[in-house]
This record gives C-alpha cells, sequence and structure tokens, in this order.
C-alpha cells in the first residue's frame, strides 16, 4: 500500500500513560489477562471440536467465536505488552497497516457472529420445531464464511482509505492502530474518512446490534410462554450469557466509532476500547461455560479423562 507522498515510516504507541512507576505491574496485569484469554479461548475451542456430544450449531459458533477471540487478542496484545517495558514504543509503517488491517476484519466477523449466534437462540427457543432444517450444517457454514467475508470487505476499505491520507504527526495516543486516533493524525481533511467510518460502523454494527435485539424481543416472549420452571430457567440461562456479552460489545463500539469526531478523546477512547479488545475476549470462556450446564459437563468429562491419562 502506498503511502501517497508522506515521509513517515513509523509510529509511535504511546499506549495507556507515560507513568514508569506504574509500567511493570500494567505489564503482570495484561500478561495475565492475555494468558487467561489464550487458555480458556483454546478450552472452549477443545471441548466443541473433540465432544461429538456438542455438535450442534450453538457450539459451532461458540468455537468461531473463541477462534476470533484468539486472534484479535493476538493481533494486538504483544505489542501492547512490549510498549510497558521497552523505550522503543515505536511500530513501523507496515506493521500498523497490518494491524489494522487484521483488527478491522476480526472486530467485524465478530460483530455479525453475536448477531448469528442471536438469531440461532431465537430459531431454538421460538421455533424448536422447525429449527433442525433450518440450521442445518451447511447453512451454518455459510452464515460463519460471510461473517468473515464481510469482514475482510469492510477492512479493506477502511484500510486503503485510511492509509491513502497524508500523516503530519507520528504519535498515536493510543495502545494499537485503528481508524480513530489514526484519523487525527492526519494534516488532510478527513471528512470522507468520518463519513465512511460512521456509515460502515453503523451498518455492520447497528444492524447486528438491531438483529440482536429483535431476536431477543421474540425470545423473552416466548420464554414468558414456557410453563416449565426448568425449561424457562435453561434457556433463560443460556441467552443472559449472550445478552450479557453483547451489552458490553456493542456498547463500547457505538461509543468509540459511531460518535462525532468533535466530541472524541482519545483518553476516554482508550478506556472504552480496553473493554472489546482485552476484557470481552477474556470475559467470552467465563459467561458461556459458567453459564451453560451442557458446556460444564463436557469440560469436567474431557478434564477426567485427561487425568486419568496421566
Amino acid at each position: 500500500m502506498r503511502k501517497n507522498d508522506t515521509e513517515v515510516t513509523s509510529f509511535i504507541l504511546l499506549g495507556f500513560t507515560n507513568r514508569d512507576d506504574i509500567l511493570v505491574g500494567l505489564f503482570i496485569i495484561f500478561l495475565l489477562i492475555y494468558v487467561f484469554t489464550l487458555l480458556g479461548n483454546i478450552c472452549i475451542i477443545a471441548v466443541t471440536l473433540f465432544n461429538d456430544g456438542l455438535n450442534k450449531p450453538m457450539y459451532f459458533f461458540l468455537g468461531n467465536l473463541a477462534f476470533l477471540d484468539i486472534l484479535y487478542s493476538t493481533v494486538i496484545a504483544p505489542k501492547m505488552l512490549s510498549t510497558f517495558l521497552m523505550k522503543d514504543k515505536s511500530i513501523t509503517y507496515s506493521a500498523c497497516v497490518v494491524q489494522m488491517f487484521l483488527f478491522a476484519t476480526l472486530i467485524t466477523s465478530e460483530s455479525v457472529l453475536l448477531a448469528i449466534m442471536a438469531y440461532d437462540r431465537y430459531l431454538a427457543i421460538c421455533n424448536p420445531l422447525r429449527y433442525p432444517a433450518i440450521m442445518t450444517t451447511r447453512f451454518c457454514a455459510w452464515l460463519v464464511c460471510g461473517a468473515y467475508l464481510n469482514g475482510l470487505f469492510q477492512s479493506l476499505f477502511h484500510t486503503c482509505f485510511t492509509f491513502h491520507l497524508t500523516f503530519c504527526k507520528t504519535e498515536i495516543s493510543y495502545f494499537f492502530c485503528d481508524m480513530p486516533p489514526l484519523l487525527k493524525l492526519s494534516c488532510t481533511d478527513t471528512t470522507v474518512n468520518e463519513m465512511i467510518l460512521f456509515t460502515f460502523c453503523g451498518f455492520n454494527e447497528g444492524g447486528s446490534a438491531l438483529v440482536v435485539i429483535v431476536s431477543y424481543f421474540f425470545i423473552i416472549a416466548s420464554l414468558i410462554k414456557i410453563r416449565s420452571g426448568h425449561g424457562r430457567s435453561k434457556a433463560t440461562s443460556t441467552c443472559l450469557s449472550h445478552f450479557v456479552v453483547f451489552t458490553l460489545y456493542y456498547g463500547s463500539l457505538f461509543f468509540i466509532y459511531l460518535r462525532p469526531a468533535g466530541s472524541r478523546s482519545m483518553e476516554t477512547d482508550r478506556v472504552a476500547s480496553v473493554v472489546y479488545t482485552v476484557a470481552i475476549p477474556m470475559l467470552n470462556p467465563i459467561i458461556y461455560s459458567l453459564r451453560n450446564s451442557d458446556f460444564k459437563m463436557t469440560f469436567q468429562k474431557l478434564l477426567s479423562w485427561k487425568c486419568s491419562l496421566l
């Protein structure tokens, strides 16, 4: 990708703070979160792959969610962790391009995937008789592929428009390369970029959130009609975990990407971005495993089987 007459060859990630006395503490905290994120999501993938009892659409989508969480945490965390300990906080121009492209691809794909998971729960609870005929293995695969392709297309579009700007500054008041902080470094007019960012994010995140909200409206209406206390409790437990992720994830995305450029503050954006880049990937394994009895039973059996082999 061309730099369009700019001589910038690298950027400087300023990170969270310039206070040297707390950098080591922050490094340890975020390192532990990253390790827990990897282990938790790898466990979800392992359990869903190696147990035929969980060969269901819900767990297929959950495995893909864990896969995306691992990838986009890894896109951000290693470089972020290095800025806590190293004096050189620079990131090359090309590495910044790659990081933003991969992050935008994965975060956009996850937004659509969460909407797909809400639609899956709607069908399972509100149309249980038609559910097996609709959510076939082939259809589930097409839905996930569509989420990934949508992420790739939108990310390519954003990346091309962002890095065809001329940059006059090199210090990014952020801990990774993202669109809003990069637009602030440009000395050219970014009105078109802001419009593209708002339009695409509004369509993708707004559309995905609408699917989730409508799905849960019908799910709640259906749950009220369930007479069995056990059936209502199980369905509510499963859906509650998804709704918690939805609220945290989309809330932080709306706050950062769908606000007018003039009202943005990098300090508050950094805090909000921690929610969907650090907290959500770590919380997903906890929320989905602890709120799902089938998953907990399968995980316990897997642990017992491994212990017996030792």
